[in-house]
């Protein structure tokens, strides 16, 4: 049964479904700073991933292999012909989630993910607990055990408007605390890992997509899908920051995982959206995806994402809107 679950108080409004672990809405004094399709039966059977848990590894895995411990798993295309994208076409995005606990502030889903499913060695058993923060803080933490050595690197894919009167982000001002981002080609292969100084990468002080899109525009990727590796802050730094100046609101981004992914919704939506988009929805909204560099595995100076047999796993993300 896919379930629907309201976490709420005086400054903030969550509301998850089941179905992908994922945030529906998300209001802020009473504005809604999320994306997502007009109904819930749109919202489970879109392949954007509006705002659901991603896994068992986020971002792309390299056609045809990759290896653990001396044995090769296969890795099948999945929305390209070089790369398998989000876990898969069965990936947890797309699994419905069982409500272990639940309170006003709290909710903690379980999903178990059997040995070689969508190839991945060993059963996973993956916790993702949602809480709310009297200030309005959403904490994200991922919780996740094996019975084998498997790759492992979740996230959650919401999609952020900080003022929905507006159909782009264009105006959003940006900071994302990263000195290295991963170059990519246009089959979103590794080419290498390059300074983020004079390239349009470089969100290191606060400064418009508008700028940055200009640039990003005459590629072929219209937009962001990249990734940022942060540099050496602890845990409780903020890693990035958005801030609308129409409407004030802004949001702060922590996160105990290494890098980042920033995706500006580059592609036309095909189904009817929230908020006062133009019918595309190109440029609507943005991703915070944190997590480990996507496709590490393939990769000997990346982090491989791998986690061993009876280890716990545990990463956090926590999106913190504000009004100045």
């Amino acid at each position: 049964m896919i379930e629907k679950i309201i976490l709420k108080n005086k400054i903030a409004e969550v509301t998850l479904i089941s179905y992908g672990a994922g945030i529906y809405k998300y209001l802020f004094l009473g504005e809604n700073i999320v994306i997502t399709p007009k109904t819930v039966d749109e919202y489970m059977h879109d392949l954007t991933y509006y705002g659901k848990t991603i896994g068992r590894t986020s971002g792309r895995l390299v056609i045809p292999s990759y290896e653990i411990n001396g044995k090769t798993y296969d890795v099948e295309p999945y929305r390209s012909d070089f790369t398998s994208l989000h876990g898969g076409p069965k990936g947890f995005s797309t699994q419905n989630f069982d409500v272990i606990s639940k309170t006003e502030s709290k909710v903690v889903f379980r999903y178990i993910s059997e040995d070689l499913e969508e190839g991945y060695p060993g059963k996973l058993i993956l916790d993702v607990t949602y809480e709310l923060d009297l200030d309005g803080s959403l904490h994200i933490y991922f919780d996740a055990l094996a019975n084998k050595d498997t790759l492992c690197n979740i996230t959650n894919h919401t999609y952020f408007n900080l003022n929905q009167a507006y159909p782009t982000i264009l105006d959003h001002e940006i900071t994302i605390k990263a000195s290295k981002f991963l170059n990519i080609d246009k089959n979103y292969l590794l080419k290498s890992v390059d300074d983020v100084e004079n390239t349009p990468f470089d969100f290191r002080t606060s400064i418009p997509f508008r700028e940055r899109l200009k640039e990003m525009q005459q590629t072929s990727f219209y937009g962001f899908d990249h990734t940022w590796i942060f540099d050496d802050l602890a845990d409780d730094e903020i890693k990035a920051k958005a801030f609308d100046p129409k409407s004030n609101i802004g949001l702060d981004v922590y996160t105990s995982y290494p890098a980042v992914v920033v995706y500006t919704h580059n592609d036309p939506a095909i189904i009817a959206l929230e908020g006062s988009f133009d019918q595309d929805a190109i440029h609507s909204s943005f991703t915070f995806e944190c997590q480990y560099e996507p496709g590490g595995i393939h990769h000997q100076h990346l982090n491989h994402a791998i986690l061993k047999k009876n280890k716990p796993y545990h990463q956090f993300i926590t999106f913190k809107p504000y009004k100045k």
